[in-house]
């Protein structure tokens, strides 16, 4: 057998908002490592997407940041590695689980044997998961943690590195304003992702005018294309779906998912005996939806733009030779201006290409 799937943490209880660290004690190459995280909801007022449990993964070697992003980062980056959402429960009713993953993927695609994360390299690999189940669901009152490992395990390759993802750098949107980011000169970059999920806007109300330029405009790899427009042209542009469900109380609720944008949802009652259940278009992360009280239902949703956020890069993620490699380079700069109506949180989320 050439490959396995290890518990480096069996479910334990995770009722406290609490940081769990695990000093990760393997020495074959590891391909994606998984954070599941689950709620017990305690009550049917959605709190938030399942995904916000997950306050904060990072993977450390000793001050060396090696992976750093939220619940919410990690959904949207596994989904602009995958083409698909990782695996979700997104249920708000009173009693029922709610269940959120997060993938670290440390290759382009699960066993790839070029790019992996190889424990031998580093002194003191430790995972930190900063959870907080009452975030996420509909006010959980308990949650239980697991972490797995997709590890190679007969003939192991020598991987030339590992694919390095983090949160770069967040901050207040100011209706208008722009935002000044300056990217690392280290290594080339895979994926820069611009992310906004704070708020109950779409992206291209959050974001205005994207600029995205090398060397003073020596290169301009995005000229001061609206948001609006770019995510229109995205080449292919994968569809967000997912489901959820609640309990109805006669009025309209908020429900929350990860598609952002051009979003439809179609409902379906749980009893018989049901007579009302509306839909309603969705305004960013969160729709409502109007059923009957006390009568369960389901939505199956599709939109764009995980979590609020969209690659800025135009390249094959499958080939190292077409990424933003920064060498030679004395400057790589994006200029994100704000939509007139912005407000709450942007983020840039950064996956480069680490070497050994």
């Amino acid at each position: 057998m050439k490959y396995r799937i290890a518990a480096l943490l069996a479910s334990e209880s995770a009722s406290t908002a609490a940081t769990k660290t695990l000093d990760i004690n393997l020495s074959s190459p590891i391909s994606r490592i998984v954070v599941r995280m689950k709620g017990t909801n305690n009550g049917s007022t959605p709190t938030a997407h399942p995904a916000k449990m997950l306050s904060k993964i990072e993977l450390v070697d000793g001050s060396d940041v090696l992976y750093s992003c939220s619940g919410v980062e990690a959904g949207c980056v596994n989904f602009h590695e995958n083409g698909e959402l990782p695996f979700y429960v997104c249920e708000y009713e009173n009693n029922i689980q709610c269940c959120a993953t997060a993938q670290i993927n440390f290759g382009r695609m699960l066993w790839d044997r070029e790019y992996a994360l190889d424990p031998n390299r580093f002194k003191n690999l430790q995972l930190k998961i900063t959870h907080n189940k009452a975030l996420g669901g509909s006010a959980p009152d308990a949650g239980t943690l697991a972490v797995f490992a997709y590890i190679f395990e007969d003939s192991p390759p020598t991987p030339r590195g590992f694919l390095m993802t983090k949160e770069l750098y967040s901050y207040s949107l100011t209706a208008s304003g722009h935002e000044y980011i300056d990217l690392p000169q280290d290594y080339p970059f895979r994926f820069v992702i611009l992310q906004s999920y704070d708020a109950e806007y779409p992206p291209n109300t959050q974001f205005g005018n994207l600029k995205f330029t090398i060397d003073q405009d020596r290169r301009v790899l995005i000229n001061d294309i609206s948001m609006t427009e770019f995510i229109k042209v995205q080449i292919p542009i994968d569809l967000v779906e997912e489901r959820f469900a609640g309990l109805g109380t006669g009025s309209a609720v908020d429900y929350y998912h990860a598609g952002t944008y051009e979003g439809y949802g179609v409902g379906i009652g749980r009893s018989a005996s049901q007579s009302t259940l509306i839909v309603s278009q969705p305004s960013g992360n969160r729709t409502e939806v109007t059923n009957d009280s006390s009568e369960s239902f389901a939505v199956h949703m599709s939109g764009y733009v995980p979590f609020g956020g969209l690659n800025l890069l135009t390249c094959d993620k499958m080939d190292p030779a077409s990424w933003l490699d920064p060498q030679g380079t004395k400057s790589i700069q994006l200029d994100i201006t704000a939509g007139s109506s912005a407000s709450g949180t942007g983020y840039v989320i950064t996956q480069q290409a680490r070497t050994y």
